[in-house]
């Protein structure tokens, strides 16, 4: 994953630059940092809009006591979309444009979230502790006990009020 990171961080500029060189040959370089301009402020404008109604919304949803999920996940592809739309460029205005659809977004936020919980079940499946061994409870044999890393159970793994035998 860093390493996507890294290469979408090389490749962005130079994408931008070769397009951009490209339009400023067709339509000349000053209409081309002007739409360049005028793209970026038109996207800014749509997202300052969107973002006070958003805003809005939460604070409705929050204090009728509803769910906020979607009204952050449109909080935040509208910050990104907002990033990308100042980052000057037609490639970076258009994955910011693209943002700005709101059904898009709340598509977005659901791949996410769902990777992410998908992510955690398999970290926890693996950081579980198995510990062999008899258990017996109520005079009934207990097996296989699973015990969960401290940091899931809110425990401290030096629990110094445990009774000694």
């Amino acid at each position: 994953m860093p390493l996507i990171i890294l290469l979408l961080i090389l490749a962005i500029p130079i994408v931008e630059l070769s397009i951009l060189i490209d339009i400023g040959g067709e339509i000349g370089a000053l209409p081309t940092v002007l739409l360049c301009l005028l793209t970026a402020a038109v996207g800014l404008n749509i997202v300052r809009a969107q973002g006070i109604s958003t805003l809005q919304n939460l604070q409705g949803q929050n204090i009728e006591g509803q769910r906020i999920g979607a009204s952050l996940v449109h909080g935040f592809f509208l910050a990104v979309a907002g990033l990308f739309l100042l980052i000057p460029g037609f490639v970076t205005d258009i994955i910011g444009g693209l943002l700005l659809i709101p059904p898009l977004r709340l598509w977005l936020g659901r791949g996410i979230t769902g990777w992410l919980m998908t992510n955690r079940a398999d970290t926890m499946k693996r950081n579980r502790i198995i510990i062999e061994g008899e258990f017996w409870s109520d005079g009934e044999r207990v097996q296989d006990v699973e015990v969960l890393p401290p940091e899931h159970t809110g425990t401290d793994q030096h629990n110094t009020d445990r009774p000694k035998n």
